[in-house]
């Protein structure tokens, strides 16, 4: 849960309340900043755990003179969440070999964190020069980067090995570039970066995106097409994505015919599917307690007691409304 400090406790269902119950419990508690003070008894929202962790910073190339970059899709949140299954994971394994269950926790922060986690010190306390998002934010070199096409698209070119610079260099018409001096090492590159990357972007604008990636797909050059996903239409019937069988089509009870994003993972004995919609607040309530061994008459005085809650017309027109 992602209850703050002491919440839990007053509830009565802290590690030490739910250890009582079952002995080899594994309890994970997601907190904002962790337990030690003074930043232990806070909670928050997403936002602050990217500005903590420096992702705002670093996302808007604030050292080039941008403001601050705000990430609007859940970074910590996301990353959070991985952190908390990797640790169940690690602590039912823990269990497996011992019989002991556990209480762990992590945070928002630590979520940001990883996204920071190319930043280090050498023994002089100094900071390695990772490479650094440019002005523009279109990337971290001149071949890690987006290009503006002739139908004012982009083109996003990530030739980093040196074959594919060369085979960047041939599509592009620029094999001179290839062996100049200044571009023929990934250093040297690095060093005059600003410098290629003002003899590579005219020649983008010189044909379409579409027609450069097939160019460059030909070419054996890893590119792809920044796809607009504010619609969803580009992503949502996308002939690859629905091939993949990332697409999931289903009727909700609320919104009726739907399309998203669907089965994310693919097992290759035990393939998923997409059975039901998202569900609705307490829509399974009844259901689940019965799968846990609750009967009826149990099940009715936790919904009468407000233990439970449990999908009702009110909630329908509400959410029509």
């Amino acid at each position: 849960h992602n209850m703050t400090r002491g919440v839990a406790t007053k509830l009565g269902i802290d590690y030490t309340g739910c250890r009582a119950v079952r002995p080899d419990v594994i309890y994970c508690n997601t907190y904002a900043y962790g337990l030690a003070d003074p930043l232990g008894r806070f909670g928050g929202l997403d936002p602050l755990y990217q500005a903590s962790a420096g992702l705002e910073y670093e996302g808007g190339a604030t050292r080039e003179g941008n403001t601050p970059l705000y990430l609007r899709f859940g970074m910590c949140d996301a990353s959070n969440a991985l952190l908390s299954i990797v640790g169940v994971l690690l602590a039912l394994v823990h269990r497996q070999r011992t019989g002991e269950g556990q209480e762990l926790w992590t945070s928002l922060h630590d979520g940001g964190v990883i996204f920071s986690s190319d930043v280090w010190l050498d023994s002089t306390g100094e900071p390695w020069d990772h490479p650094r998002l440019d002005v523009d934010l279109c990337g971290t070199s001149a071949l890690y980067r987006l290009y503006r096409t002739q139908d004012d698209a982009w083109i996003c070119v990530a030739a980093e090995r040196h074959e594919h610079w060369r085979a960047l260099a041939r599509v592009l018409g620029a094999e001179a570039l290839a062996d100049d001096e200044r571009f023929a090492t990934y250093d040297a590159r690095r060093r005059h970066r600003t410098t290629l990357e003002a003899e590579l972007a005219p020649r983008f604008l010189t044909r379409t995106a579409r027609a450069w990636t097939r160019l460059l797909d030909d070419a054996r050059v890893p590119n792809e097409l920044p796809v607009d996903t504010v619609d969803g239409r580009s992503t949502l019937h996308d002939d690859d994505n629905v091939r993949l069988g990332l697409v999931a089509d289903y009727e909700h009870p609320l919104l009726g015919a739907m399309r998203q994003f669907g089965n994310l993972i693919t097992f290759s004995d035990t393939r998923g599917s997409i059975t039901r919609p998202p569900p609705l607040v307490g829509q399974h309530s009844r259901e689940i307690l019965r799968e846990a061994g609750y009967r009826n008459g149990d099940i009715d005085a936790m919904l009468a007691g407000g233990v439970v809650y449990e999908l009702d017309d009110k909630y329908r027109e509400r959410f029509r409304n």
